[in-house]
């Protein structure tokens, strides 16, 4: 058995992008769903006068710490009572597109679900 869900929904207005990709399959009397899910948003968009002016920006998110790294994170949790295995992972950040002197500072996150299940046998 296999089953695959994917959905890409984008907002109305454009500033949202939201892909996710669920995957059920069996094998070997166990159960394993999986998630994937990439969201990103449009936190701000800066129009620059002239191209020269992306190095002065650059060195002010610098000094204002804007400019920060990515955030992980790890979750596991087994549960004896159901027999269930979960894995979570996390990435956090942001990223930066320049186009025709502006600049878009893009938020993500990407996440990655499993979960393990033992099929009840009836």
């Amino acid at each position: 058995m296999r089953e695959v869900l994917y959905k890409n929904l984008i907002s109305n207005n454009s500033r949202k992008k939201d892909v996710f990709l669920q995957e059920v399959f069996e094998k070997d009397g166990v159960i394993a769903k999986t998630e994937r899910r990439c969201f990103y948003f449009i936190k701000s968009i800066e129009h620059l006068d002239k191209p020269q002016d992306l190095q002065t920006w650059v060195a002010a998110q610098t000094e204002a710490g804007s400019i920060n790294k990515r955030q992980f994170f790890i979750f596991k949790q087994h549960s004896d009572q159901t027999g269930e295995d979960k894995l979570i992972c996390k990435i956090l950040g942001n990223f930066y597109a320049v186009i025709n002197n502006v600049v878009f500072t893009i938020a993500f996150l990407h996440s990655f679900k499993v979960r393990f299940t033992k099929h009840a046998l009836t």
